[in-house]
């Protein structure tokens, strides 16, 4: 019940809204930009900096932890 309810809200607010004055041209490029994107998932290079940061990460906490175990 709550979903249609919902779902008629949400009709109800976009209609209220006001349609975008975009010429066809920009409509379709930003169309044809947003079907690439579908599906086709994050991109690689987003993965770069976490590794960036996380092998001299690492090799900090082995160095740590190294010198912890020659303490004792």
């Amino acid at each position: 019940m709550s979903d249609e309810r919902d779902d008629r809200g949400f009709a109800e607010l976009g209609a209220a809204l006001p349609a975008p004055d975009l010429d066809t041209t920009t409509a379709e490029r930003i169309a044809l930009r947003a079907r690439a994107d579908l599906g086709a998932g994050p991109p690689k290079r987003r993965f770069i900096l976490p590794i960036a940061v996380g092998i001299p990460a690492v090799a900090y906490l082995v160095w740590t932890l190294s010198q912890v175990l020659d303490l004792f």
